[in-house]
């Protein structure tokens, strides 16, 4: 494990690297995919892994597990890596316990490695061995066991119980880190948010719940059954207000819940920037790791739309927090 001012240094260097907001918007003007991919490969964006833009998710994955080996290597304190990397583990061992029992091929659903190795996942849950995982994947691991077996498991089930496991996890790594537990708090509470206006049944955002938010049972129960009118002037002077209001934008008319999400993905990068000249602790370190996943997720929309014909502006409203350099 290094310590916060060489991983901070890297960061700072990495950041160099970053693709910036005048180059996606550059991507985002052009006239098709080709010529997005070739502003991708002025800077060897991917290692050059494939030349065929229709092939930019292989782009995509190079550089996700360039980013998760810099995460491995160079983060100076464990539950920082474990809080960065845990979300993929969780992805994976869902989708290695789904191919348990379905008796499918696990490959298309896992996403880049985690902490853990996909070849150890997929040789201790198949082995039913959950001893080496924290606790919180091993129960999930063990219900989901008793789920599938009992023939009561569904997609539904399934995935409230690793989501609520992830979560579980987060929270107690993110606990004793200020940093962390405010970054914490806003993905309990999106994922709140977002669950409560999704499903409008109390009992259902109830089941899905996540805990160390700001949410509370009351104001869940007005984001399940109140009005958008309501919902707004409950929370007009609530700490939630940005959250919610971004949330409830557009969602009488049935629209989907893009701009909450942008706003929900994009907070910890947002918070961060705020005070991007503050190198106390690991803030440079944990600033790049926020500012790379932005940008894969840019590039990834970037290329989407204009591989679907999307282009321009409708491009650009779309695209997260990033690098601005």
């Amino acid at each position: 494990m290094t310590n916060n001012i060489y991983a901070n240094a890297r960061a700072v260097t990495a950041m160099r690297n970053l693709l910036g907001y005048d180059r996606l918007v550059r991507m985002a003007e052009s006239a098709n995919a080709k010529d997005a991919f070739k502003i991708l490969s002025e800077v060897n964006f991917g290692d050059g892994t494939t030349s065929d833009a229709s092939e930019y998710e292989a782009l995509l994955a190079a550089e996700e597990q360039k980013l998760t080996s810099f995460i491995r290597e160079v983060s100076p304190n464990e539950k920082l890596t474990r809080f960065l990397l845990a979300p993929k583990d969780y992805h994976n061992a869902q989708a290695l316990m789904k191919a348990k029992f379905l008796k499918t091929d696990a490959a298309p659903m896992l996403t880049e490695e985690g902490l853990y190795k996909t070849e150890l996942l997929k040789e201790k849950i198949f082995a039913d061995d959950y001893d080496e995982f924290p606790s919180p994947m091993a129960e999930a691991l063990a219900k989901a066991d008793v789920l599938f077996v009992s023939g009561e498991a569904d997609g539904r089930k399934i995935d409230v119980l690793f989501k609520k496991a992830l979560y579980r996890q987060l929270r107690e790594l993110s606990d004793s880190d200020r940093l962390l537990g405010e970054i914490y708090r806003v993905k309990a509470d999106a994922a709140n948010i977002a669950t409560a206006l999704r499903s409008r049944d109390f009992q259902e955002a109830k089941l899905q719940f996540v805990g160390g938010g700001r949410l509370g049972d009351d104001e869940l129960k007005i984001l399940c059954g109140e009005s958008v009118e309501t919902i707004a002037e409950k929370f007009r002077y609530s700490p939630l207000k940005d959250l919610v209001f971004a949330a409830t934008e557009g969602f009488s008319e049935g629209k989907p819940l893009s701009g909450f999400e942008r706003l929900a993905d994009g907070y910890a990068l947002a918070q961060l920037k705020k005070e991007r000249y503050n190198d106390e602790g690991y803030r440079p370190f944990l600033l790049y790791c926020y500012y790379k996943t932005a940008e894969l997720t840019n590039v990834r929309i970037v290329m989407s739309c204009l591989s679907n014909q999307i282009f321009g502006s409708d491009i650009k409203s779309r695209l997260r927090e990033t690098y601005e350099g």
